[in-house]
């Protein structure tokens, strides 16, 4: 006999290439061996092959056995079987199940699981078992740090006391003053023509006024920590201060005359980026993240308003980060994501497959250098 392991991954490699039916065949033997580790993942790959030929009650049969199998994938098996059963519109049969492949499965797969409980406790009208699921599947936010929102903040609000004392209190105007960092950090077309190109992320640091520092952290402090919890530390990090670039890099390209400090074109950014995922994904989320997210479309409205219509605001700032923050929330999913239809919908199991690594990396750094480009238009003097 041959490898069963070769065995296998050849019928997976069949399967993805679109053979189920020979995917089916060169397993049929291993379903039936006394090993469960082996037997459990052959009757993985009979289900989905069954599944793709649009036998479902024979992947719900070839599911079950893996469930059965009692195997480490046991637990993927149970799911399937709950995910079919969904399909079939037995719902009370799939909450069973699914009970079953949280027993079974992965601690970090949990709260995925649970979250699919807690749907369908609601939809059965089990009110109190859906709130507990619905907490249960919240582990995984609710024990989330937001590092980087934190420490920009504290950034912020750290260099806005530092200039005011260096600038002998100036500063504690409510929308007006500086102090010698807002001088060196401010951004404007011919600072960076003049090669000091590092302004297009220093302006993002510098507020002019208490009241300008705390309308910005104000914002900061409520989405900053739910995008951070969906990207990540390292991407939201990214994408803050592209977008805070977004904003500089438009101001100085549009509005060469014009200086301008702020955050308000990262937090702007943030907001765009909070909007396109909505819109996009329809993402299965806490109650309290959701009605958050619910209040984004309104709120650009009105902050759009205010930029347009409120002298003495950096339209360019505003739009540039907006445009930014946009155009990666399409782009770009938080990784990895859950899905409402994705909950129910995915035949292998798996609820939504993440982007590649090296395409967000792709998509980070075309933003990046075409961001820089037209930093450098304006330091090469092209546009004079």
């Amino acid at each position: 006999m041959s490898d069963p392991l070769a065995t296998l991954a050849e019928a997976r490699r069949l399967l993805d290439s679109g053979y189920p039916e020979q995917a089916t065949t060169s397993v049929a033997e291993l379903t039936r061996s006394h090993d469960p580790e082996i037997a459990g993942a052959a009757w993985l790959i009979t289900g989905s092959a069954r599944y793709r030929t649009d036998d479902e009650a024979g992947a719900l049969q070839a599911w079950m056995e893996a469930a059965r199998s009692e195997g480490a994938a046991s637990w993927i098996g149970w799911r399937s079987v709950a995910e079919q059963q969904v399909r079939d519109g037995d719902l009370t049969a799939a909450m069973e199940s699914y009970k079953e492949a949280d027993r079974r499965s992965p601690p970090d797969e949990r709260p995925a699981i649970a979250s699919r409980l807690a749907w369908l406790a609601k939809e059965t009208g089990h009110d109190f078992t859906a709130r507990r699921e619905f907490n249960r599947s919240r582990g995984a936010y609710a024990t989330y740090t937001p590092l980087v929102t934190w420490t920009l903040i504290g950034m912020n609000v750290g260099v806005f006391a530092i200039d005011a004392v260096l600038g002998g209190m100036a500063e504690l105007g409510l929308m007006s003053g500086g102090g010698p960092l807002l001088e060196f950090g401010y951004v404007s077309a011919d600072t960076v023509a003049a090669g000091e190109w590092w302004r297009v992320f220093t302006s993002a640091f510098l507020h002019l006024g208490i009241l300008h520092l705390a309308l910005n952290m104000w914002a900061l402090y409520l989405f900053g920590p739910l995008l951070e919890q969906l990207y990540g530390h390292i991407e939201y990090l990214a994408i803050y201060l592209l977008c805070a670039a977004g904003g500089s890099v438009l101001t100085i390209l549009v509005a060469p005359d014009q200086a301008a400090v702020g955050a308000s074109g990262a937090i702007f950014g943030l907001l765009g980026l909070a909007f396109a995922v909505s819109r996009r994904r329809h993402l299965a989320l806490p109650r309290q993240t959701r009605a958050v997210l619910g209040q984004i479309g309104s709120l650009l409205v009105v902050n759009l308003a205010f930029t347009f219509f409120v002298p003495g605001i950096s339209i360019t700032g505003h739009l540039g980060g907006l445009a930014v923050g946009l155009l990666l929330g399409w782009l770009l999913p938080p990784s990895p994501a859950f899905t409402l239809a994705g909950q129910w919908q995915a035949a292998s199991g798996a609820v939504i497959k993440s982007t590649s690594i090296y395409l967000r990396v792709a998509v980070y750094l075309g933003v990046a250098a075409l961001l820089g480009v037209g930093t450098w238009v304006v330091m090469s003097g092209t546009l004079a």
